[in-house]
């Protein structure tokens, strides 16, 4: 939908304004335009290739309907995207392909919002894209592209034929790295060549100075049209057709020519093939990649690579060039869309992790039967989004509604300050009457007065010329070219009338008025002069011209229009805005919801933390004071952890995260705080030996120089480093001082033998492990530890991420036990139970099994304070 709304706003609002910049993006159409209204054939024009389209357009009733010919373009373009989104099942997997999308929604407007030989490409590819994947399949798809070289451009059968060979080339050969395929591409284009040479008897680049035959044209397109190297034949042709493909993958010539517009161009074309490549050398009939959708992705591929080549032997120009391949840029976002996800399996799946799991909360009265899981994370498809489409992106609006206003106020000021920064202009008109002597006979003043209206026309087109203008310039003595003037001045009838206006415009009022009075003199006199000349008799009955209002000053600027400016400003804003809007909302993967945890993750969520500001501040809470929302979502973690794998219930837990910063350290205090708070006997440990938070979160004076590290040096037993503390149950080994070697130490087996002894002393052993993405620590101690409880921040964590998290885990074994949502937003709503965590005013209420848990603030003691002494254990967990 939104591509959709960039095509038409784009073909409507923008392309005009870059067509009067640069009129040569109307080539194309005026000679299609030209064919429709000539008597000559195309042929005869020289112009054999346009015939075809010009045909195409007659046929449908468009010949004089521009901006009728330039929706049917959009339409078509829009019509090619959506066939892609919809054959690909989504193209939103990865920010490349949506970039590509967006790419493509613009140049379609660009060179196909108009009269253009790129529609019937456009339909074309709509046939290869939507036919089927199966051997029938292809041959309609070969066929499509013979059909389009027979009736449109013979080049188009050369792309067949390469498009078999690396079809069949991709049938043959597992997947291989960019490197090889672009060799590939290269043997290819040197073949190519050669093949020409050998039919053709002429350079393989011929082409380009075949059609480029003007000096002009040739100094507007030189990187392409000039040779880069003068050798002999055959080698000089195919060496510099080859080159020319290749440029088009990286595009030096267009940027060494160091301007805005090839610049761009370059870019662009950087990006449409490298990711043709890319997804060229990711095509494998690896079992990871379904059938079906491996065969599409090679489809996909192989055109555009065919067409590319083919490029470079003929396309005398980096415009053209892009003109071109507009119609193939939907194939190029297919074959990304599919290879962004997919690009896990091609690669190869991290080794199977086994989960045993049971997904409970805290009002389930039993626990679920144990079952087994099996998770390959990183092999899973990226997330194509809701069946809702609508409804997804109307979300993506709603919630990212301060871009569209920000949108709406920039667009408004650009169009007022647009407006104050353009020079006033003032418009005068004068008009003249179109009439013919009659004899008095009804039937000579009908004609008489068809004959005026049909050469208002042709004095229109003399009012624009060079001629009046040197008049002009004689009459007013002005210091000005014929050319500006001619510029200054501008003619136009009124429909069904013999009327004419002659406008002038510029800045000067009076200039205006002056101008415009004088060229409708001087086109009077003009009209008079050539119908006395053409005539044998020296008297012509032709159509006169006399005034018939002469120009006033202007009293008021014709422009700029401001009000106008603002509006179209205004409305320019709010689509950028809504395009910026729907562009983040589709880009963003971040974590949001428990279902997409557990989609990913393939293990149940049992718990969630809300953004509280009391943990933000003290990131300890105390189980004693007041009953706060966020101590009994704590509580409940406590109480679904106990429900975990009930027939081997882990007592070493980890507690680690994706990448810093998602509450790992926080939650693993709270829980062991929950945990003692229930009368467990619970030791803490801090196993993130390079960036340790318990001793610095925890309240109180916890010995931090000796810790775990000095235990796995060997200079003391892990018994020795035990902190009691105040809290009843709760015991602290803290990190000690850092060491060098932090991923030796936690790998050792003096570190499971660490472990091993606490867990004989303690009912539970709660272990704050350091990341898993940034460093190796967090994965060595999941996999020492019975069990993992991965922890995942809302609206910061990304699926890319989890997804990265769970196969780095899975590749050593670990067991996962669940996934702990912190940092979720805060609700007032209340539960309906009806029962609050307090009283009067301070009584808040809790939700349990939302992401939107309720976390009113509510006034709280401080925490307990902690005491700190190094003693060694009561007992062990068998005397009690």
């Amino acid at each position: 939908m939104f591509l959709g709304i960039i095509v038409f706003s784009v073909t409507i609002l923008v392309r005009p304004s870059l067509v009067s910049a640069n009129p040569l993006f109307e080539n194309d159409a005026e000679s299609i335009r030209s064919i429709m209204s000539s008597p000559f054939t195309a042929e005869d024009l020289g112009l054999g290739s346009f015939s075809v389209i010009a045909s195409f357009y007659q046929s449908l009733g468009l010949t004089d309907s521009t901006v009728g010919a330039g929706l049917l373009g959009a339409t078509i373009g829009t019509a090619t995207l959506g066939a892609i989104a919809f054959r690909v099942k989504g193209i939103n997997t990865s920010r490349g392909a949506i970039l590509l999308a967006v790419l493509a929604a613009l140049a379609t407007s660009v060179f196909q919002g108009t009269y253009t030989k790129e529609v019937l490409i456009s339909l074309g590819m709509i046939a290869i894209i939507l036919l089927p994947v199966n051997f029938f399949g292809e041959i309609l798809a070969i066929g499509t592209l013979c059909v389009l070289g027979a009736q449109y451009r013979s080049y188009w059968l050369i792309v067949a034929g390469l498009y078999v060979i690396i079809r069949i080339t991709f049938s043959v050969r597992r997947r291989s790295p960019m490197s090889r395929t672009v060799w590939l591409f290269i043997a290819l284009s040197l073949l190519t060549g050669l093949a020409m040479w050998a039919t053709q008897g002429v350079p393989a680049d011929n082409f380009r100075f075949v059609v480029n035959d003007s000096a002009a044209r040739q100094f507007n397109t030189g990187s392409l049209i000039s040779r880069y190297f003068n050798a002999p034949e055959p080698l000089g042709g195919i060496l510099n057709s080859t080159l020319t493909s290749l440029f088009f993958i990286i595009p030096l010539p267009m940027i060494l020519k160091l301007s805005p517009y090839y610049l761009a161009i370059g870019v662009v074309f950087f990006i449409i093939w490298i990711n043709t490549i890319r997804s060229a050398s990711s095509v494998s009939r690896s079992a990871n990649i379904p059938a079906k959708e491996a065969r599409l992705l090679a489809r996909f591929t192989a055109l555009p690579l065919a067409f590319l080549i083919v490029q470079g032997l003929f396309e005398p120009d980096w415009g053209s060039a892009l003109r071109h391949v507009t119609p193939l840029m939907p194939l190029v976002v297919g074959a990304a869309a599919l290879t962004a996800r997919y690009r896990r399996a091609s690669t190869g799946d991290p080794p199977p992790m086994t989960v045993n799991s049971t997904h409970n909360n805290i009002h389930a009265p039993n626990p679920r039967p144990t079952r087994t899981r099996t998770m390959a994370a990183s092999s899973l498809p990226a997330d194509t989004g809701s069946d809702n489409v609508v409804g997804t992106y109307l979300g993506y609006l709603r919630k990212l509604y301060w871009i569209v206003i920000i949108g709406l106020v920039a667009g408004l000021l650009v169009g007022w300050g647009a407006s104050s920064l353009m020079t006033k202009q003032y418009t005068a008109t004068a008009q003249l009457y179109v009439g013919t002597a009659s004899t008095g006979g009804s039937g000579d003043a009908y004609q008489g007065a068809l004959l005026a209206q049909k050469q208002v026309g042709s004095y229109a087109e003399m009012a624009d010329g060079r001629a009046l203008a040197q008049r002009v310039v004689d009459e007013l003595n002005l210091d000005m070219t014929a050319d500006e003037v001619a510029g200054m001045i501008s003619a136009g009838a009124h429909k069904d009338t013999v009327i004419l206006d002659i406008h002038a415009t510029s800045a000067n009022a009076k200039q205006a008025q002056a101008i415009a009075n004088s060229a409708s003199a001087q086109l009077t006199f003009m009209v008079d002069d050539l119908n006395t000349r053409t005539s044998p008799t020296g008297e012509s009955s032709a159509p006169r011209l006399a005034e018939l209002n002469a120009a006033d000053v202007p009293s008021s600027p014709s422009s700029p229009n401001t009000g106008m400016n603002i509006v179209l400003g205004g409305i320019v804003g709010i689509l950028l805005g809504t395009l910026i809007a729907l562009f983040r909302g589709m880009t963003d993967n971040r974590i949001r919801t428990r279902d997409k945890i557990e989609e990913i993750a393939q293990v149940p969520s049992v718990g969630i933390v809300s953004s509280t500001r009391l943990l933000e501040e003290s990131h300890v809470i105390d189980f004693r004071g007041a009953p706060t929302p966020v101590a009994e979502q704590f509580r409940e973690l406590r109480t679904n952890l106990r429900f975990l794998d009930v027939d081997n219930a882990p007592s070493i837990i980890a507690v680690t995260s994706g990448i810093s910063g998602e509450g790992k350290s926080t939650v693993a205090i709270n829980l062991a705080l929950a945990l003692a708070d229930d009368g467990e006997r619970v030791c803490l440990v801090d196993a993130d030996l390079r960036r340790p938070r318990v001793a610095t979160y925890l309240p109180g004076e916890l010995q931090g120089a000796v810790g775990l590290s000095t235990a796995l040096s060997g200079e003391v037993d892990i018994e020795d480093v035990v902190q009691e503390t105040a809290v009843d149950g709760l015991a602290v080994v803290t990190a000690g001082a850092q060491p060098p070697n932090p991923s030796e130490l936690l790998g050792s087996k003096r570190f499971r033998a660490a472990l091993e002894k606490l867990d004989a002393h303690f009912d539970y052993v709660i272990v704050d492990a350091s990341p898993v993405l940034p460093v190796t620590d967090g994965a060595l101690v999941a996999a020492t530890a019975d069990g993992v409880l991965l922890v995942v921040r809302h609206a910061s964590s990304t699926t890319d991420q989890l997804t990265s998290t769970t196969g780095n885990l899975g590749k050593v074994d670990a067991h996962l036990l669940g996934t702990i949502f912190t940092l979720t937003p805060s609700s007032k709503k209340s539960s309906s139970y009806g029962y609050g965590y307090g009283y009067g005013e301070a009584a808040v209420t809790h939700t349990a099994d939302t992401a939107e848990a309720a976390t009113t603030q509510v006034p709280v003691q401080s925490p307990v304070p902690v005491h700190t002494h190094v003693a060694e254990p009561d007992a062990t967990k068998e005397d009690r």
